[in-house]
């Protein structure tokens, strides 16, 4: 693969001006990401996406002209003040630079993978537009686009629409696109009363929650100094019998995929622990507002949900309902007022007498909520345990930032396969802990799907 080309795509739109930074701008703030670095703390979005029927490169860069000139978020740029501190600036017009590749194949995963990292460097600075692209040619035939965002201006979920609206609109440049997520209205309803008063009562049932706990606590890495990299233990699970179980059971017990994945998941991790209640903090989707429906990137909400596991393996459909409840009752707790909410964490972390600063929940993040909520199981007969057969379980400790004893668990895909992170700081559970309690995820979801006789522990291959 070798770049060919550097194209200059001009946009122009109605809207410019600037606006506050929301929640989720501040937060990633506060936390230190910083884009314009290298390495782990430059936490850009990065998606690589299939063109669909054939278009040619002028489709596909008038396509990348109409989605820049759509989406605020991707216009948007982040100076910084005299302090220091970035400010939200919104340009009406300007110049896209969308790089183009040639391959003499179609590339592979890894290849796109390896471009879109390449994208990312070596950063991003405070006066450049929140996106890089690039289109991968064979025989002069665009066939892939590869993106990298800004943190600030996207989640995961929001690259996976950005690249999905370009590759409709290069397949039908008259597409509509619909509305967008606009980050000056998500922040003028956070600054707004009633976004305050809304904050102010998330605020309140975080506490309630909180207090509720009984997970233990996780150690605390022995170099954590706050902003120092710590080793993190990292494992996954791609398992396809993983979806089509969950997806079952969801029809089965007319629930959630979502519900099904995190019930499944307390029930082993309070069986690891020796717990009956957990606490999950789960990025949900903003619901406020038909603008901010896709906004997850601007509002990344933090949604706390006790989970009672008591309800356990006998009664696991009663369970996945209740789970399925508290999520559909929290979908719209997804904003708060951050100096609030940073200060209600030292006073809750006073009444508990420890932190009170995640160490002891577990972070939920779906990479795209409607579409595990939506995922059902179609009528075929499926091999569970080829599929078994097909699980793949990868473990590696990295270098990255310290997540302060978070267990961080997190659903990358629901499609044909269900890739499953989970990971922790090395002081808290080491890689052999976290394989054998995805093991056990797996095993109790297919178990349940097809019976224990399925979910042999023969059934794992290449583990």
């Amino acid at each position: 693969m070798r770049q060919i080309a550097r194209h200059d795509v001009v946009f122009v739109a109605g809207t410019a001006g600037e606006h506050e930074l929301t929640w989720s701008q501040k937060a990633h703030e506060r936390e230190g990401c910083r884009p314009h670095l290298h390495g782990p703390r430059n936490r850009n979005q990065r998606m690589a996406r299939a063109l669909d029927s054939t278009p040619d490169m002028p489709a596909v860069l008038h396509a990348f002209a109409r989605v820049m000139a759509h989406f605020e978020a991707l216009r948007t740029l982040y100076p910084r003040d005299a302090d220091g501190h970035p400010r939200a600036v919104v340009v009406a017009s300007g110049v896209l630079r969308v790089d183009e590749y040639a391959c003499a194949a179609p590339p592979t995963s890894d290849e796109l993978r390896a471009l879109t990292l390449r994208l990312a460097e070596p950063g991003f600075g405070p006066d450049d537009l929140p996106l890089r692209a690039a289109v991968v040619t064979v025989d002069g035939r665009p066939l892939h686009i590869a993106l990298s965002l800004h943190h600030f201006s996207a989640d995961t979920t929001a690259a996976r629409i950005v690249a999905e609206r370009l590759a409709r609109l290069a397949a039908d440049p008259g597409a509509d696109l619909g509305t967008g997520w606009q980050p000056r209205q998500i922040a003028s309803f956070e600054g707004s009363p009633s976004g305050l008063r809304h904050a102010h009562r998330v605020d309140a049932h975080d506490r309630a929650v909180l207090r509720q706990s009984v997970m233990p606590e996780l150690q605390l890495p022995a170099n954590h100094t706050g902003g120092s990299g710590g080793l993190y233990n990292f494992v996954c699970l791609d398992s396809a019998a993983v979806a089509l179980a969950a997806a079952d059971l969801a029809k089965q017990y007319r629930t959630s995929v979502a519900a099904v994945l995190q019930a499944a998941y307390a029930c082993v991790l309070a069986e690891h622990l020796g717990i009956a209640k957990c606490v999950f903090n789960t990025v949900m989707a903003n619901r406020q507002t038909t603008f901010a429906r896709e906004a997850v990137a601007h509002v990344a909400g933090r949604v706390l949900v006790p989970v009672d596991t008591s309800l356990g393996g006998e009664r696991f459909p009663a369970l996945c309902r209740a789970v399925d409840a508290a999520l559909l009752a929290s979908s719209s707790v997804s904003l708060r007022e951050p100096e609030r909410y940073a200060r209600s964490l030292d006073e809750v972390s006073d009444e508990l007498g420890r932190s009170a600063d995640n160490p002891y929940m577990v972070n939920i993040r779906p990479i795209a909520p409607r579409t595990l909520i939506r995922a059902r199981a179609d009528r075929a007969r499926r091999d569970f345990e080829r599929a078994m057969e097909s699980s793949r379980y990868g473990r590696f400790p990295k270098t990255a930032d310290t997540y302060a004893g978070k267990l961080c668990f997190v659903v990358w895909d629901m499609s044909e396969t269900a890739g499953i992170s989970l990971g922790t700081d090395a002081a808290s559970f080491d890689a052999t802990d976290l394989e054998q309690i995805l093991r056990s995820f797996e095993e109790r979801l297919v178990g349940r799907a097809i019976g224990a006789h399925g979910a042999r522990s023969g059934a794992f291959a290449g583990a």
